[in-house]
């Protein structure tokens, strides 16, 4: 599932501590879930079918369970409701005036924009070590289209146009680990 193209992704907090990666593939009418709490077990939580005119961006969290969408080509906006995380739906937006580009600040806001977004880098080089600690490689990821990074793990998550990438800090992990084990987590 991971080495399907998408077109946009955002990383969300369920509602039972587990953090969900949404990936909006096929021009805006199917989004596949992924568990990405333990970055070395991902989990497909499956896919859903959106009713949706066009693809779209993911702007911001509306609270802690539905994220503003907005359409490109000048299609609108819409909440994603994440009632049910295997399940989420499409809700129109009415009135909301987003036609300009929209920057997200955080995790949880964005800012309406009048200048045209830097586009992405089309190569990525990532340094990578951990397989061969006496070698550094460098991955040439090509046409990335968005890089999100979960704070909690330190993975970083890079979208390009043949796939998911996971950049794992297996120390950022272990340290988040051995947290929550102390906390009786």
């Amino acid at each position: 599932m991971a080495r399907q193209t998408g077109e946009a992704m955002f990383l969300q907090e369920s509602s039972d501590g587990r953090s969900l990666l949404y990936i909006e593939r096929n021009q805006g009418t199917r989004l596949a879930i992924l568990d990405v709490t333990e970055p070395d077990h991902v989990k497909s939580e499956g896919s859903v079918q959106l009713d949706a005119p066009d693809a779209f961006d993911f702007v911001s969290n509306l609270g802690n369970r539905s994220i503003l969408v907005q359409f490109r080509r000048g299609h609108g906006n819409a909440v994603l409701y994440l009632h049910n995380g295997r399940l989420p739906t499409l809700q129109w937006v009415q009135g909301l005036p987003l036609q300009s580009p929209i920057m997200r600040l955080g995790s949880d806001g964005f800012t309406v924009t009048s200048h045209a977004d830097k586009p992405l880098p089309r190569r990525h080089p990532v340094a990578d070590n951990a397989n061969f600690p006496d070698l550094v490689r460098l991955l040439d990821i090509k046409r990335i289209r968005e890089a999100i990074t979960d704070e909690d793990t330190g993975t970083t998550f890079l979208l390009a146009e043949n796939g998911l990438y996971l950049i794992r800090r297996p120390a950022v992990e272990w340290h988040t680990r051995s947290h929550v084990a102390s906390d009786g987590g």
